[in-house]
C-alpha cells in the first residue's frame, strides 16, 4: 500500500509543482499580439494552453480511482499481478486509446 501512495504522491507532485513554480511569460503586449496573429517564431508555442473539459477531468479522476481501488482490493504487491494488470492497466489503456482516437477524428473533421 505504501508503494501506491508514493506513486500517487509523485504523480501529484509532477502535476502541481510546475504550476506552483511556473514563471510568467515576459512577453511585451506587442509580442503577445504578434503571437496571436501567428507572426512569432516560437511564441505560438508559448501561447498554446491545454484546457480540460469537465468530462475529461472526471474521466481522469475515475481512472485514477479505479486503479487505486483495484490495487487496494487485489494487493498486487502480495501476488496476483497478472489479475491486477488485466483488471486495471489494460482497460485503462483501451479507454484512453479510444479517447485519443476519438479526439483525432474530431479534430480531423474540422
Amino acid at each position: 500500500m505504501q508503494e501506491i501512495l508514493v506513486v500517487a504522491a509523485i504523480v501529484l507532485a509532477i502535476y502541481f509543482i510546475p504550476r506552483l513554480t511556473g514563471r510568467k511569460s515576459a512577453l511585451s503586449p506587442q509580442q503577445r499580439t504578434d503571437t496571436r496573429s501567428g507572426r512569432g517564431s516560437q511564441a505560438g508555442f508559448l501561447a498554446t494552453k491545454i484546457s480540460f473539459t469537465g468530462r475529461m477531468r472526471l474521466a481522469i479522476l475515475l481512472t485514477l480511482m479505479w486503479v487505486i481501488a483495484c490495487a487496494v482490493y487485489l494487493k498486487p504487491w502480495e501476488g496476483g499481478r497478472l489479475l491486477f494488470i488485466l483488471l486495471t492497466v489494460i482497460p485503462a489503456m483501451v479507454f484512453w486509446g479510444a479517447v485519443w482516437v476519438w479526439f483525432g477524428y474530431k479534430k480531423h473533421r474540422r
